[in-house]
This record gives structure tokens, sequence and C-alpha cells, in this order.
């Protein structure tokens, strides 16, 4: 199984993976993985030469798409890591492409996308000029800024001018109620501007008579532009269009078609500015939740056939439940032993009926009762869950129950129930010297498709 690290402020290793394959998404660049890796939980593996990465946030982790040359290998990883450990396996900030190629890979994937979170693109000759009639308005803003404020002056960031515009953020802070990740940002910000040659970060800052008045820094991948901080002072009337448009000037050349100018977060004045400058493409990021095999069955379940009944396993059955876990009989067979985990202790009812609940919780087992007229004369249970539509079944019964054909027949309802919810591939396996399960096995249509020294091993496809 991967073993997950904590990126951390050491952005170093991610350098080589977006470089080759970022670039399209903000979140995607060193600036934003510096600024907000700690906030988000970043963390990475590296296998195969490709990048896993998982991030964390609001309680609830997600996958990026693996970045490398095999993909295949990471997202196996990725399955073995969120079956191992119970993880819900969703992915995030995904494009189009690799939304469709995950949803065709997993049997029940959900997609969605979140319009906060979508990235607005634009071409990079609007910004510098604003021609046309659709940005009138930044036009007419720049030109009267530049009426207004004659003496103004672009430069380009320095490390000696750290310090100076860091005095102007506290202006733009007393200026500001900020909140949320708005609030949040503004320390990252420090922290951006410190480090700028290390992430290779670029910018400018607008003078007025001496005076900084606006900033805005930002990197590129291939072939945008992408803006991670832009702040102006309100007070001087068109500071932001300009601000954009010198960034534009300064930094879009030299092949750059595209800039990004990042998400709004659900904030109503980003959105209403942002789509003010008539963005080419509000780039969704799609999000995916790969459910295991495991969502398919939905409680209450009720199995009927000829005799018997199949349901969930209820309180009033624990101790039958308990009954069949005790009988050495019965589970000579079964590969588990409960006293390999408590000794000589003979736990009650109540154990077990828990143990079998945890099971069901962690999503790694789901057992049901046979009935007969009532009676629980045994167990079906469905285990080892995947993401392909594929899931193993077991079975034990009662010995006075056994040689009555009841397995076959409870056994054959439920196989016959998981085709019907969207199983694609049920399998199985006995011990070799469990005759009369192999016999039931492939009496059911089983095919044998492997064995070792204890086990002989089937599937079963719809």
């Amino acid at each position: 199984m991967i073993t997950l690290t904590k990126l951390g402020k050491n952005v170093d290793i991610l350098r080589p993976f977006f470089s080759r394959y970022g670039g399209v998404f903000n979140d995607l660049t060193l600036g934003t993985k510096y600024m907000w890796g700690d906030e988000f939980g970043i963390e990475y593996a590296i296998l195969s030469g490709t990048l896993i990465m998982r991030e964390t946030y609001n309680g609830r982790a997600s996958f990026y798409y693996p970045m490398g040359e095999n993909v295949n290998i990471a997202l196996s990883a990725i399955e073995e890591y969120c079956k191992g450990t119970g993880a819900d396996m969703v992915f995030r900030c995904l494009n189009e492409k690799q939304a469709q190629a995950l949803s065709e890979r997993y049997v029940g994937a959900k997609i969605n996308n979140l319009r906060d979170w979508s990235d607005y693109i634009y071409p990079a000759e609007q910004f510098k000029t604003y021609a046309g009639k659709k940005l009138s308005g930044q036009r007419n803003h720049v030109n009267k800024f530049k009426k207004l404020y004659s003496d103004y002056k672009v430069n380009f960031i320095t490390k000696t001018d750290i310090p100076r515009i860091k005095e102007f953020l506290k202006e733009y802070e007393k200026e500001n109620v900020l909140d949320g990740l708005a609030n949040d940002e503004e320390e990252r910000v420090y922290g951006l501007l410190d480090n700028m040659q290390y992430l290779k970060q670029f910018g400018i800052f607008i003078t007025v008579g001496g005076k900084i008045i606006s900033l805005s820094v930002g990197e590129i991948l291939g072939e945008t532009l992408f803006v991670h901080v832009e702040k102006g002072l309100k007070e001087y009337v068109g500071v932001y269009p300009l601000t954009a448009q010198e960034f534009a000037k300064a930094f879009a050349t030299d092949g750059v078609k595209n800039i990004n100018r990042e998400e709004d977060c659900g904030d109503e004045g980003l959105r209403v500015s942002k789509t003010q400058y008539h963005p080419s493409e509000i780039k969704p990021k799609y999000y995916l939740t790969a459910n295991s095999s495991f969502s398919l069955i939905t409680p209450p379940v009720e199995i009927k056939t000829e005799r018997l009944n199949i349901t969930d396993i209820s309180e009033k059955d624990k101790n039958d439940y308990a009954a069949l876990y005790r009988d050495d009989k019965v589970n000579e067979f079964y590969g588990y032993d409960y006293r390999a985990d408590l000794g000589d202790n003979t736990p009650d009812g109540d154990y077990f009926f828990k143990f079998m609940q945890a099971l069901k919780n962690k999503k790694e087992e789901y057992s049901f009762a046979v009935r007969l007229n009532g009676k629980m004369i045994g167990e079906i249970v469905f285990y080892n869950f995947g993401y392909f539509g594929e899931t193993e079944i077991g079975f034990r019964f009662f010995t006075e129950y056994q040689g009555k054909g009841y397995a076959i027949e409870s056994v054959k309802a439920a196989i016959e129930y998981a085709f019907n919810v969207g199983f694609k591939k049920i399998k199985s396996r006995h011990f070799k010297e469990n005759a009369r399960s192999e016999k039931l096995i492939l009496k059911l249509g089983f095919t044998k498709t492997r064995e070792d020294e204890t086990h002989r091993f089937y599937e079963l496809k719809k």
C-alpha cells in the first residue's frame, strides 16, 4: 500500500510534474500549492515515476488525477489504499477527459462540479488592449486612471522591494474587511512574496507619486499565465483594470496564449468582476466519487425463494448468529476462527453482532441471514468489494440444514440479486478439501480461475 507524505512548504517534488502535466488549473501550480498546501493538507507519493497527490478540505479527502507515464499503476495504488483504509475514493480537479476516463473505469461513479471552483480563462491579447465593445468599460477605466495619475509607474518586483510591498499590504488589509478564505490568504501572500525566487514567481507593483497602490504576482506554465495575487487600493479609480493590463503586457509574451485568473470561490463580488472581463471559458473542475461495489447494496434487503427468505441480520438473530460462529463443524472450512483473535474467551451474541456491524460500517462485508420459516439457518456474505462492480461471496449453514438444497437455493438467489443491482463479477473460493463447496460452486456456474496451496478460486460474470 502506498504511503502518503505531507507536502508542507517543500514543493520541489512537484516541479517536474507540474512543468510537464500542469498548466490547466491554478490548483496545479507551484504558487497555489505553496500558499495553500498546509491549509488543504496536501499529501503525495511517487509510484513508477507518477505523482499521486491528495488533499483534505473541510474534513473530506480527495485525490488529484495522477501525473506521469503510469497512470493506471497509480490508480490501482489509489484503489488499494482506499480499500485498505476504508476511505472514500474521491477525485478532484479533473478536466472533462479525465472525468470521462474515470467514469468509464468505475461502476457507479458520480460526477459533479461546483461553479464556485471553476477557473476563469481569458485570451492573453484581450487583456493587453481591452479592445472591442465588450471591454469598453475596462478600457475607459484605464484611460481615466492615466488621466488622473499621469505620474504612475510600473515596477518589476525585486527582493529589495518586498518590505515596501508588505507595508502596502497592511494598508490594503485596513481598507478591506476580509473573511473566510480571503482572510486566510493574506498571511500566505507574505510567504509567497518571501519565496518568489524559489517558486519562480514574478510580479509588478504600480506606484503613484512613489506610493505603492497595487500589486500582481503570478507564474507561467505552458501557454498560460496564472495570476495568483492581485490587490489594489480602491481609492485609485481604475487601479484594477490597469494592473491586470500591465501584468499581461509584462508577462503574457513568448508563446503565452491564455491568462488564468483563478476561481471566485463563490464570492459574488469576485464573480461579477471576473465575468465583466468576458472570459473565453469558465473552466469546470470536475469531482468524481468512485464508490466501491458495496454501495450497490441498498438496505433493507429481502430476497425470497420458494422456501427461504434472505434478509439483513438483525438484533433478534444475535444468539443464532453467535451459535453459527461457535460451531466448529460449521466453520471447519469457513476460513475464520474467532479464537485467533480472542483466545479461549467465548464471546456472547452481542460481540458477534457488533463485529458484523463494524465490518458493514467499514464497507468490508455485508452479511445476510438465510431464514426458513423466519428462523436463521445460515449466512451468506458478500466481501472483498472492488471499484469495478466485483465482490466475493461466502456462505455457511448449520449442520442440520445442510444437504437439503438450502445452500444452492439461497446462494443462487443472492447472486441473481447482486447482478440485478449492478454487480458485474462475483468471485468465490473454497478449501481444496471441501468437496461439498466445490460441487455447489461449479453447479452455480462459476469458472475456476486459479488455485494455490490451500484454495481453489472461481468467478462468475454477469
